[in-house]
């Protein structure tokens, strides 16, 4: 699939420039610093770029390694906590449910964040459980949370650091960072962290604490980059839709990491792992379904020793039984109303096909097989997955990513034409057609980070459009829906390619027209 709007073409243009510039220290885009994340990330694309060419594929492999990395440490994990069991089944959640099946496919720093924390907080277990051994695993403990913070900062060790404290207070164990093992680990940290950090704030002192420490951390924290999202029910939903379609089973896990943590030392230090830090997202301002990812490993690890108890016992109670099958009937009935759905029938054939899987589920689950329900629940996934792929591929592709749009934006470019893009898809567009792009956008300052790159406002646009014959544009319906009055549009005839428009502005002394109406997706070509 192309590169999805708009996070992944900003990992892979900055990539590319590392690879084309050779400077390996100092992540830029459109030629200019940017320190929206550390460097450990962006080291591993540019070398997958290096050594495999410049490709989706390539951008996408150390994050796909990361996330297969991640569903054997969990595995690992669970057993060590539970059973061999409880492993397999979290392991299967962490591989089969919905938003780690796509996460583990896209280039983001959040998945091997989520290694590089549950690394650390495994090493944290085994030094309380092997204290012949504390000093051995608190100097890996702290290994981990270096790499961690070198890929997207203080979260790093902020998120091992309150689940230790949490169980270290609740589960009246012994504080194990201390001693030889802290001392080593601590240095072998700053070792790994302090040289890159040290040199950008040698070169870029002020920039770099006020983008990357301010901008990037503290502000982010108190401001919502997202509003729509700033809610306190947000990562909860999160959480619940993402495991579908283990949603059942979420909801087991839910109720053993907040309800009944104390059952057991594993179990509540799954819930302390997971709660603190739940509350810890939902309390900063700027929210996004990736920033809470890491805490699937405690819902996982939760989840795989809820279903192991009831493949042991079953139920707790008829009211528990209950609210599951609930919540396997839903989910399995929803898919099929998706070919009634006009905005997404081009994925019919995917959606039923998932829930035929999960039908299937529910009827086991019905029948008390519970075995061939969790198996069942595990395959739902790869099902999907196989039928998008097969039926669905270029509905989704177009949706998510501009590549087809920004391919024809190349085909059709005239001499010297500029191209222009709305704020989402700006970044896409520059990385597919490989030239400058302008971006179309009614605020003075679109992105949470300022690139260097020409805005032009729609009250600009006419000014702009004097110096050019003409000017091919994309941006998405949300977008257009404010620009569309604009005269530059008024002779064009416009084509929709999945969520975006293709259109040609001119001069306004040659307009005379209206726009394409955005609610005909099936406007003249080019």
């Amino acid at each position: 699939m192309g590169l999805i709007d708009p996070d992944e073409p900003f990992y892979a243009l900055t990539a590319r420039e590392m690879v084309q510039s050779n400077d390996w220290m100092t992540p830029q885009i459109f030629g200019a610093p940017q320190f929206e994340k550390p460097i450990l990330y962006y080291w591993t694309v540019a070398a997958s770029f290096r050594a495999f060419g410049e490709s989706e594929w390539a951008g996408r492999f150390s994050a796909a390694v990361a996330a297969t990395v991640l569903v054997f440490l969990t595995y690992a994990f669970a057993r060590r906590l539970f059973n061999a069991r409880a492993a397999l089944i979290a392991g299967a959640f962490m591989a089969g449910g919905v938003e780690l099946c796509l996460m583990g496919r896209l280039m983001l720093t959040d998945i091997p964040l989520a290694v590089f924390i549950t690394a650390a907080l495994y090493c944290y277990w085994r030094a309380l459980e092997e204290p012949a051994r504390r000093d051995r695993w608190v100097i890996l403990h702290f290994v981990f949370t270096g790499l961690a913070v070198l890929t997207k900062g203080p979260i790093g060790t902020l998120v091992p650091l309150f689940s230790a404290l949490c169980f270290t207070w609740l589960g009246k164990r012994p504080w194990v960072f201390r001693g030889r093992g802290f001392w080593i680990g601590a240095g072998l940290h700053l070792l790994i962290v302090g040289p890159w950090y040290g040199l950008m704030l040698e070169q870029h002192w002020s920039r770099f604490i006020e983008e990357f420490f301010y901008r990037d951390n503290i502000l982010r924290f108190v401001r919502a980059e997202h509003p729509s999202n700033n809610h306190f029910w947000y990562y909860p939903g999160v959480l619940l839709i993402g495991s579908i379609p283990w949603l059942p089973a979420a909801l087991l896990g839910l109720k053993k990491l907040f309800w009944k943590f104390r059952s057991s030392p594993a179990t509540l230090f799954c819930a302390c792992w997971f709660l603190p830090n739940l509350l810890f997202v939902t309390l900063a301002q700027s929210k996004l379904p990736s920033y809470g990812f890491y805490l699937f490993v405690p819902l996982a690890i939760a989840i795989g020793a809820a279903l192991d108890a009831i493949v042991a016992r079953g139920f707790e109670s008829a009211a528990e039984r209950r609210v599951v099958l609930g919540a396997a009937a839903l989910q399995a009935v929803v898919p099929f109303a998706v070919p009634f759905v006009p905005m997404a029938r081009g994925f019919s054939v995917a959606a039923i096909g998932f829930g035929v899987v999960l039908s299937v589920a529910l009827v086991a689950f019905c029948l008390r097989r519970y075995r061939l329900w969790i198996g069942a629940t595990a395959c739902a996934t790869a099902v999907l997955l196989v039928g998008l792929v097969s039926f669905s591929f270029e509905t989704l592709d177009a949706t998510v990513s501009i590549r087809a749009t920004a391919l024809k934006m190349a085909a059709e470019r005239r001499d010297g034409e500029p191209l222009l893009s709305g704020k989402f898809g700006m970044r896409g567009v520059a990385y597919y057609t490989r030239e400058s792009v302008s971006v179309l956008s009614r605020k003075k300052s679109p992105f949470w980070a300022d690139h260097p790159v020409p805005i032009i406002h729609f009250d600009g646009l006419s000014a702009f459009m004097e110096k050019y014959p003409s000017a091919l544009c994309t941006m998405r319906q949300s977008d257009w829906r404010g620009f569309s009055k604009s005269e530059v549009f008024g002779t064009s005839d416009g084509e929709w390619i999945g969520e975006n428009i293709l259109i040609r502005a001119t001069r306004p002394a040659a307009s005379g027209s209206m726009a394409p109406d955005p609610a005909q997706p099936k406007a003249k070509s080019l």
